[in-house]
C-alpha cells in the first residue's frame, strides 16, 4: 500500500514540476518575475561555477530514484538546493555573471550527467513548487526528511522564490 501511495505522490510531483518550473505553458505563472535591473548589485554574492556544480548538479546526479528512502532523500536535496539558491541570493546577481558561472558549470558535465540533472530536477522542482504553492500539503514529506522547519521558512520567503525561479530559468535555458 505504501508503494502505491508513493507512486501516486511521485506521479503528481512530476506533473506539478512541468507546470511549476517553466513547463512552457502560455498561462500566467504564480512565480515572481525576475528582479528589476536596478535591484541587482554589481558585486552581490557572486556564485562560482564550482558552487553550482557542488550545490546543485552533483546533488542531482547522485540522487537515487526508486530506492528505499529515495523520497526522503529527494526532500532533503530539495531543501539543500533551495537553501543554496536563497542563501547565495542568485536572483540578486547580475544576469550575465550568473549565466556565465552557471553555463561554465553546465558545460563541465558530460551528456549523460546533463540528462540525469534534467531528469532528477523535475522531481525536485515538483517538491519545491508544491512547497511554495501549498506548504501544508508538502509539510509531511519535508518533516519526515528532517527539514520541515527549514523548508517552511524557505517556502514563505519571497527572496527564496525569486532565486528558485532564476535557477529554474537557468536550467531551462541549458542545452
Amino acid at each position: 500500500m505504501k508503494r502505491i501511495v508513493a507512486t501516486i505522490i511521485m506521479s503528481a510531483i512530476v506533473a506539478l514540476s512541468v507546470v511549476g518550473c517553466g513547463g512552457g505553458g502560455s498561462g500566467s505563472s504564480a512565480a515572481p518575475e525576475a528582479p528589476a535591473a536596478e535591484s541587482v548589485s554589481e558585486d552581490a554574492n557572486l556564485v562560482s561555477a564550482s558552487e553550482y556544480t557542488d550545490n546543485v548538479f552533483q546533488k542531482l546526479i547522485n540522487m537515487e530514484i526508486g530506492t528505499a528512502g529515495s523520497s526522503l532523500k529527494a526532500a532533503q536535496i530539495a531543501e539543500e538546493i533551495l537553501t543554496f539558491t536563497a542563501s547565495r541570493e542568485i536572483a540578486n546577481i547580475e544576469e550575465s555573471a550568473r549565466k556565465d558561472a552557471f553555463n561554465e558549470a553546465w558545460e563541465s558535465l558530460s551528456s549523460e550527467e546533463k540528462g540525469t540533472v534534467k531528469d532528477n530536477f523535475k522531481d525536485i522542482a515538483g517538491l519545491i513548487d508544491e512547497a511554495f504553492s501549498d506548504y501544508e500539503s508538502a509539510r509531511g514529506s519535508f518533516e519526515d526528511a528532517g527539514v520541515g522547519a527549514e523548508m517552511e521558512e524557505l517556502a514563505n520567503s519571497e527572496d527564496a522564490q525569486k532565486s528558485w525561479k532564476v535557477l529554474c530559468d537557468l536550467l531551462a535555458e541549458a542545452e
